[in-house]
């Protein structure tokens, strides 16, 4: 038997002997007010005949307790199982405290939760050492903002991509397939910038640069439509529509006449189900090659977009935000140096633990309270900044990513560390009461 039916046995069990008891004590009081009704009926009967017949009015002789008849009846007592058995009987759906409570009952609980919440707030809340912390902190979280990231971002190499360099331009072995052998060596179709003289190409890329409006360029999208257009010589834009890649002497891979995307993933699944190894192989050589283009192309000026977002909005908007350094490598940066400082601060932080004075999951609670703060306060403040000055430049996302996910993860944390303090005192309060119950228990069996 689980802990939560026991506890749901001895609620009922509970709630039955109070319902009993209720009832008992009503039936008592009903019998005692009719009792008394009789009383005052006989006290005024009495009266009246001592009026009517004086001093001759007869004595009412009392029964001796010791001598009157007594008829004893044996208690049977049940046991346990049969007493829980008969609270199953009575109560289908299950009992909580709540309902063995009285108003005043329910005051005094509430009172005393509250003093179990100012005690946890207390042992919880700042020294001296954990006001430094924070300040310190917040101080690293700032400079970190609008020195060091600032600098890391000016300090990208330039945009062309490394890895392009020696890669052969797209052969001509058929629509909507490139040759195994030839995927890795050969420049990723989604690269092309130049068009032919098709009408129906011509702006395929208007809207920002091809990093923007392409999706092999996504750093999650990329793997899925990236891997396809490698393996078929396609490019894929934004709004899903694709076109073909053919290399024109002079002037390289060209976007050469649209596609059909629902075929270029067909296409893909095919030569992976039904031809064999080569199938395999070229479906890991293209996923190989996506990797090592994003890799090359997520640390320059230009880097790759956010995940997703030129999917869900223009690629103008997303042009500025790139012009802004919100991409994958800006945001990637802020949320990485954020996650070190929090780690550090929270390593140090550690060292000041002390086992006999301070709880170690309440200390936790500490260490977690300076990080949430901190962040907080410190994108709060950027966040002010930026809007003051008209500047989104300085707006550091990543560290408001890393901020949010504190929020959700630090304050789920610190409530599921305040559940187990509350329970805990809880339990030693209602410890006598169960000792109690138990030796009761014991003397009646």
């Amino acid at each position: 038997m689980n802990k939560k039916s026991e506890m749901q046995d001895f609620l009922k069990v509970e709630k039955l002997n109070q319902d009993q008891c209720n009832s008992g004590i009503a039936k008592a009081e009903k019998v005692m007010e009719e009792s008394k009704k009789s009383t005052a009926k006989t006290k005024e009967l009495i009266s009246k005949m001592k009026i009517q017949l004086g001093d001759n009015t007869p004595k009412i002789i009392v029964p001796n307790q010791s001598t009157s008849y007594v008829n004893r009846k044996t208690v049977n007592l049940k046991s346990w199982d049969e007493i829980v058995n008969e609270a199953n009987a009575v109560y289908q759906n299950d009992i909580y405290f709540e309902d063995l409570l009285t108003e005043n009952e329910f005051k005094n609980a509430y009172c005393y939760l509250n003093e179990i919440d100012m005690q946890f707030s207390k042992m919880t809340g700042f020294k001296k050492v954990d006001w430094l912390f924070l300040s310190t902190a917040i101080a690293l979280q700032c400079v970190r903002q609008y020195i060091l990231d600032p600098y890391m971002k000016g300090h990208r190499p330039n945009a062309s991509s490394n890895d392009e360099k020696g890669r052969k331009n797209n052969a001509e072995p058929g629509w909507y397939y490139a040759d195994t052998d030839k995927i890795l060596i050969s420049k990723v179709p989604f690269d092309a910038q130049y068009y032919s003289d098709n009408k129906t190409v011509i702006g395929f890329l208007k809207g920002g640069n091809h990093r923007i409006v392409t999706l092999g360029h996504d750093p999650i999208l990329g793997w899925i439509f990236g891997t396809a257009n490698i393996m078929t010589n396609t490019i894929t834009r934004y709004d899903f529509k694709s076109a073909h890649i053919k290399n024109v002497p002079g002037k390289g891979n060209t976007i050469h006449c649209l596609a059909d995307t629902e075929r270029i993933f067909v296409t893909c699944k095919d030569r992976i189900l039904y031809e064999g190894m080569d199938g395999k192989l070229a479906v890991g050589s293209a996923v190989i090659r996506e990797a090592i283009h994003l890799k090359s192309d997520i640390g320059t000026k230009l880097s790759l977009p956010i995940p997703g977002l030129s999917v869900i909005a223009s690629p103008r908007f997303v042009n500025k935000l790139a012009d802004w350094g919100i991409d994958t490598a800006g945001v990637s940066t802020e949320m990485a140096m954020s996650s070190i400082i929090n780690m550090l601060i929270a390593m140090v932080h550690r060292l000041f633990y002390d086992e006999k004075v301070d709880d170690a999951k309440l200390f936790e609670v500490r260490t977690r309270k300076i990080l949430l703060y901190s962040n907080a306060i410190a994108s709060t403040s950027n966040v002010i900044a930026a809007c003051i000055i008209k500047n989104p430049k300085i707006l550091d996302v990543g560290g408001l990513i890393v901020t949010v996910a504190r929020l959700f993860s630090d304050i789920r944390f610190i409530a599921r560390i305040k559940q187990e303090f509350i329970d805990s005192q809880f339990e030693f309060a209602f410890k006598g009461i169960e000792d109690e119950i138990d030796a009761l228990y014991k003397v009646m069996n």
